[in-house]
């Protein structure tokens, strides 16, 4: 047959057909397919393509394709004599398949071994390495941080350093002195470093100058890249995130302590001493005095120069001079920027 849209049959149709035609003159009970056959066929042992061609009446490549999917599912005798029974078959295919997933599971073991094997290698300190246990602690409420810090600077025995890019609230910065000067009496050094804007903030010298005048050391830098305390040289403290609510991570490990107190040592050698700093005219007149927060503050609400001066009890002038003073404190250059910076130093709170 011929013609466009002409299809060849499904070579599962041909093999259904081939194994009826191979399996005849097998006892009925035995012919799982029943159905007419060709009374006389071919000699299936000598060539079964042939055989089904000319018992089925279709090309060769017809039935070779038959034949192939009926070999396929171990449907042919082994012998080559006729077809084997579909339950046979079963048992061939089930047989192999048990044989494959054997050695698949034992590649599988080998190679479960050798990677064992590897992160034994992996896990062990190379030659000439020594591993060290790192604790890491998280707080995410700072009055209880606060408390342990207070129990733990107790138990300081070596100097203490801290970098403050902003200092904290006032009210927090009197309840830290307390501590610190605990330190001081009990002979633990304490250098601190702070940025020049911290500095500048209302209440920062009243508690910067105490720290000094009891013994500890205080220098001022431009920018200082995060806020951390090192107690001990082994007990590291950080912001573990500012998000709400706020995280600190607590880190006690010597090999931490003296890489970060490496870093300090570098910013401390390049900073100016807070005595320096605030003796010099210059930057007496950048402090940021209670007028410039109040200043901040009503910024902060968006109120007009006009209202903002009445408030002050100043002219409109004279207000432009103390917005001008802020910006300059705070080493911005527009109000945006000032009122982003005022509230991450916690001015507008």
């Amino acid at each position: 047959m011929s013609g466009r849209g002409f299809r060849p049959p499904d070579p599962a149709t041909t093999a259904h057909r081939a194994y009826r035609l191979l399996a005849r003159g097998r006892p009925a009970a035995a012919d799982p397919i029943a159905g007419p056959v060709a009374d006389s066929v071919a000699d299936p042992a000598a060539d079964p393509v042939a055989a089904v061609a000319s018992g089925l009446d279709v090309p060769e490549d017809q039935a070779r394709a038959g034949i192939q999917w009926l070999g396929e599912r171990r449907l042919l005798a082994p012998d080559g004599d006729g077809v084997a029974l579909p339950e046979q078959a079963v048992l061939d295919v089930l047989a192999q398949a048990s044989g494959g997933l054997g050695r698949m599971a034992e590649e599988v073991e080998r190679w479960r071994s050798t990677v064992s094997d590897l992160a034994d290698l992996v896990s062990g300190a190379p030659a000439g390495f020594e591993s060290e246990r790192v604790d890491v602690l998280r707080f995410t409420d700072r009055a209880a941080l606060r408390r342990w810090l207070d129990e733990r600077a107790l138990l300081n025995r070596r100097d203490a350093v801290a970098m403050h890019p902003a200092l904290a609230p006032n009210d927090v910065l009197r309840e830290s002195l307390k501590v610190d000067l605990g330190l001081l009496k009990r002979g633990v050094g304490f250098r601190m470093l702070v940025s020049r804007t911290a500095a500048r903030r209302p209440g920062a010298a009243a508690y910067l100058s105490a720290l000094e005048k009891d013994g500890g050391q205080v220098r001022v830098a431009d920018a200082i890249p995060l806020r951390l305390l090192v107690l001990d040289g082994s007990v590291v403290v950080t912001p573990g995130s500012e998000a709400e609510p706020p995280c600190d991570v607590v880190i006690r490990s010597e090999v931490v302590g003296r890489c970060l107190l490496a870093a300090f040592d570098h910013l401390w050698v390049g900073a100016e001493k807070y005595a320096t700093f605030a003796g010099a005219g210059g930057d007496r007149d950048e402090e940021l005095t209670a007028v410039h927060v109040r200043l901040l503050r009503a910024l902060a609400t968006g109120a007009k120069d006009e209202a903002i001066a009445r408030q002050l009890g100043c002219s409109e002038r004279t207000l432009r001079r103390l917005v001008a003073q802020a910006l300059e404190a705070l080493g911005v250059r527009s109000r945006f920027a000032a009122g982003a910076k005022a509230a991450q130093l916690g001015l507008l709170d």
